[in-house]
């Protein structure tokens, strides 16, 4: 299958749509409607899985088109030079100052002393509007984990632009690691332009030192990488440095971390952290409330502990995350080795460590219980990557520094959809829709007329008749003027392929 653009299709660049279309051989729908490539029976998707399928496609590729569309408007073709500093760009490029307390207290003084100078004009600051929870008040920071590539770069400006349709509120920040200095100058220039003077100044990009290499304990030298390491190496960095809650040295009592300099305090430790993944395409705003029940799903085995939970807002000690399919396999691991032979993570039951610590992304904590989790997340994910140097590592390591935190997650079903009809997501939601809907809800999704999950993480492959979508296979270049647009499919879709599904399947026997 490949992407057919507008340029690839004169009957598409006639007809005038602002879509996507990726077809199996090139030609227009109308064309393949008749060919003879047509998927065989044994292809038809089943009738339970259509509905998902299709709003999982539909959903991704309006959504896109959306994004495309507004990205033109915007003249949105990369530029070279320095481009002038805001403050919505944060560079720190030496990454030897973050071993010791003592180092980070002397160089988060000097970098912030400014920034509070500058920033803070009276002695109780007002947050700035549409940075704050709009049901508990709280300061929201959404983040997210880049490295410099382009095909990260596309992501990320399809992140800023969905948070921006849906008014998502809080502080929105890419951290970009590992940067050259021609990449940090091109983003920098980039997101002031595109970006955080086009959409939002709370749209902000946090760069760091690179952090992805794997190394050899004795000699330190790298003789791999694994570019999951930028993810909690990335949120301990700039929770450290980020001049909105980076740490520095204090004599009040709101110490960080264990293990941690005593002196050395955090600015803003009750303000919320969302840690994302960038290939996420917002739905609907991401917050630190999960009270009401219209909105949420939660897991049979969860259920009771959900219930009889106090308060279902996060706080100090009670961070929430999205069901992954993770288990309780990070049991299993070297727990000795990884986190010490006395570490908590050893005393976790094997049945409450399938409830409480098999999390992905969305986390969703205090950013005292995130930095906390950043210090142990980045100390043991190298050591589970030793044991395990495969995919996931840093998500197994994950568990293990909550467990080894005492910090249990209350793990919620629908923040997510990713993998179609997959348990422990959000797909009820989508079940719900009629087929004849689909397609046009999912190119206006709204959660006030219907329930939908938070996002989609669009990390899987999606067919649906003769659509697909792949993120491995978007043209790097999509965000620029140069490149053109995508054909839309129909509207009907879910309403034809239906059709179709049961022609083919009718006298039975068909899976």
């Amino acid at each position: 299958m490949m992407i057919r653009s507008r340029k690839q299709s004169q009957a598409a660049a006639a007809g005038g749509t602002n879509g996507i279309n990726i077809t199996s051989n090139g030609t227009s729908r109308g064309a393949h409607r008749g060919s003879t490539e047509r998927r065989n029976k044994s292809s038809i998707i089943p009738t339970s899985l259509i509905g998902t399928l299709i709003i999982s496609c539909g959903l991704i590729l309006f959504l896109l088109v959306s994004t495309l569309s507004s990205s033109k408007s915007n003249n949105s073709a990369v530029g070279n030079g320095s481009g002038s500093s805001s403050s919505g760009v944060e560079i720190i490029k030496d990454g030897k100052n973050q071993n010791t307390a003592k180092q980070l207290r002397r160089n988060a003084n000097n970098e912030n002393a400014s920034n509070t100078n500058n920033n803070q004009k009276s002695s109780t600051p007002q947050p700035p509007p549409n940075t704050t929870s709009p049901t508990t008040g709280v300061t929201l920071h959404i983040i997210f984990s880049t490295d410099c590539s382009p095909f990260q770069h596309w992501q990320s400006y399809l992140f800023f632009h969905r948070a921006y349709t849906i008014n998502q509120p809080g502080y929105i920040t890419r951290i970009a690691s590992g940067c050259t200095d021609e990449q940090l100058q091109n983003e920098k220039l980039w997101h002031e332009t595109h970006i955080s003077n086009v959409m939002s100044d709370r749209y902000r990009i946090h760069f760091t030192p690179h952090f992805s290499g794997v190394k050899d304990e004795i000699t330190g030298e790298v003789k791999g990488d694994y570019k999951f390491f930028n993810k909690p190496f990335g949120l301990k960095h700039f929770l450290e440095y980020n001049d909105l809650l980076g740490l520095s040295s204090s004599s009040n009592t709101n110490a960080v971390g264990e293990g941690q300099d005593d002196n050395v305090v955090m600015r803003n430790p009750n303000d919320i952290i969302i840690l994302c993944d960038p290939d996420f395409a917002l739905l609907r705003p991401l917050t630190d409330d999960f009270s009401n029940a219209r909105d949420i799903l939660i897991g049979p085995r969860k259920q009771k502990s959900f219930d009889a939970m106090s308060s279902h807002i996060v706080t100090h000690g009670q961070p929430f995350a999205q069901t992954y399919g993770l288990g309780t396999q990070w049991r299993k691991f070297n727990i000795d080795e990884i986190a010490g032979v006395d570490s908590p993570a050893k005393d976790v039951s094997q049945s409450d460590g399938g409830i409480f610590y098999p999390a992905g992304p969305p986390y969703i904590g205090t950013a005292r219980d995130m930095y906390n989790i950043a210090v142990k997340w980045s100390e043991f994910a190298p050591k589970v990557h030793k044991e395990y140097p495969h995919l996931l590592a840093e998500m197994y390591a994950y568990c293990i520094a909550a467990a080894h935190l005492r910090l249990p997650h209350a793990l919620i079903d629908s923040m997510m959809i990713s993998s179609a009809g997959v348990g422990g997501e959000g797909w009820k939601f989508i079940k719900d829709i009629p087929n004849t809907e689909v397609c046009s809800f999912g190119s206006n999704p709204d959660n006030t007329i219907r329930p939908i999950p938070s996002l989609i993480h669009y990390c899987q492959r999606y067919v649906v008749d003769n659509f697909m979508w792949t993120k491995r296979k978007m043209p790097h270049d999509i965000f620029t003027c140069d490149h053109p647009l995508f054909v839309e499919p129909p509207n009907d879709l879910g309403l034809a392929t239906v059709s179709e599904n049961n022609n083919n399947n009718s006298g039975g026997g068909g899976g």
